[in-house]
């Protein structure tokens, strides 16, 4: 059995390199977040919360898209995105208090 192989093109180093960036930007939102909640970090929420928009200006170019996973079929399903359980988790903290 013959298995076809992809040719490297700049055009998918691209895409792969977008798709970097892209979860990158998330996984330091995420790092940033929890840092920031944890006040192990004393820096303004404006700069926490920069790489979550900064992937939205990636994903909004069209180059990158997210693949959506796959919703069950049995049950109706909330999508959470960073940004909403940022949102909640910092409106929660401030009410505590």
């Amino acid at each position: 059995m013959l298995v076809q192989r992809r040719v490297m093109t700049w055009r998918r180093v691209g895409k792969s390199l977008h798709a970097l960036v892209a979860h990158g930007l998330l996984f330091s939102f995420t790092i940033l977040l929890v840092l920031k909640l944890h006040r192990a970090v004393r820096c303004p929420w404006w700069i926490v919360f920069s790489p979550l928009w900064l992937f939205h200006a990636v994903v909004a170019r069209g180059r990158f898209s997210l693949p959506a996973p796959a919703l069950p079929h049995d049950r109706n399903v909330r999508e959470l995105s960073p940004s909403y359980v940022g949102y909640t988790i910092l409106l929660a903290r401030e009410n505590a208090f």
